[in-house]
């Protein structure tokens, strides 16, 4: 059932007004000659709600770095008056995303509790709290390659402030179905008093677009994903590990494109006279052939083969098993960044083919 209806006008002005209280990150398209295609989206932050993008079709990587950034400073310490101080950095400047497609919700979802299960990162915690999360719908799959359907991450029911569904409008102008899914959502909407109760043709229209979203969403994989964690349990020693690894460079493009992976790695920065610093951290990547190297120069992962196995069983498995959501959200984006073509979908199937 819909809240609300917006016209795609009214949606701009209310980010334009957004704008000037809060950060506004969402899709901007870049030209990138000699590429196919030859525009690729980013998720960037804007000042105005012009320069967004919202009929893009996939962000070459996700919102992830606005909420847990590449590198940060944990805190500053001094340790020159005859103790230890440490003051913690938070930042604080809330931030709204518009134009986040369901398999990004879902991988945000996951992040908040990896973050919140146990001991409680206060850093990301802190951001996110401030976020608004605007979602836009996919009427069909962004791209080929993708497996958001058969991993369930293709619609979102939660994980969002307002979820956004294109509909057609009169003379070609776009209007949105609103489904709000927190209070802030509703707040932010409806203070504004900008759109309009939805009609029964606009519910009709609604469930007209879910009903050809459903046939536009094809499975990629064999397997139910329900069974992958006891199809990769059986699959521990496959042949498959090595035959695929021999192409992986252990560059680590996967992680870094990945919205669900969350290593870090933590490190001590010291001035010259070492009484003052800050502590760092920065994402850490499981294909790196560091990553498992501990003291004793000791690597439990020293083979390629190892690592690409840890990966997707973290993705399809461990993290399931642990947290109760998606580890991979099928975006498909460790795939078209793999530069030895190394395909998830692929690794799935042939294993399936195996048992």
């Amino acid at each position: 059932m819909l809240d609300k209806i917006i016209r795609q006008a009214d949606l701009l002005t209310l980010v334009d007004d957004m704008a000037r209280k809060c950060r506004i990150i969402g899709p901007v398209a870049h030209s990138v000659p000699g590429c196919d295609p030859p525009v690729r989206h980013f998720y960037e932050e804007v000042e105005r709600a012009a320069q967004l993008d919202l009929y893009f079709n996939y962000c070459v990587y996700s919102p992830k770095r606005f909420l847990f950034p590449a590198t940060e400073t944990l805190f500053n310490f001094d340790r020159s008056k005859g103790g230890f101080v440490a003051e913690p950095v938070f930042e604080h400047r809330p931030k709204a995303f518009v134009g986040v497609h369901p398999c990004d919700i879902h991988a945000i979802r996951l992040l908040d509790r990896v973050f919140s299960q146990d001991e409680r990162d206060e850093h990301y915690l802190r951001r996110r709290e401030s976020t608004l999360i605007i979602g836009l719908d996919c009427p069909r799959p962004c791209t080929d390659g993708v497996f958001c359907r058969d991993m369930g991450t293709n619609h979102a029911e939660e994980g969002f402030d307002v979820m956004l569904y294109p509909l057609d409008g009169e003379g070609g102008e776009r209007r949105y179905g609103v489904v709000f899914g927190s209070k802030e959502g509703r707040e932010w909407l409806l203070y504004s008093h900008r759109g309009e109760s939805p009609s029964v043709a606009d519910e009709r229209g609604l469930e007209q677009y879910q009903q050809a979203k459903e046939g536009a969403f094809a499975h990629a994989l064999t397997t139910r994903v329900d069974d992958l964690p006891a199809l990769l349990e059986r699959s521990y020693d496959s042949l498959l590990w090595e035959a695929t690894a021999r192409r992986c460079y252990s560059c680590g493009s996967c992680n870094l494109t990945c919205p669900t992976c969350y290593c870090f790695n933590v490190y001590d920065d010291l001035d010259v006279s070492l009484t003052t610093g800050r502590r760092e951290r920065e994402w850490d990547g499981c294909q790196l052939s560091e990553f498992a190297l501990v003291a004793g120069d000791h690597n439990f992962r020293p083979k390629p083969a190892s690592r690409l196995r840890h990966r997707i069983y973290r993705k399809a498995k461990w993290v399931r098993e642990r947290s109760g959501l998606a580890g991979c959200v099928g975006c498909a984006r460790c795939d078209r960044a793999c530069t030895a073509k190394i395909n998830s979908v692929e690794i799935y199937n042939q294993l399936a083919e195996e048992v």
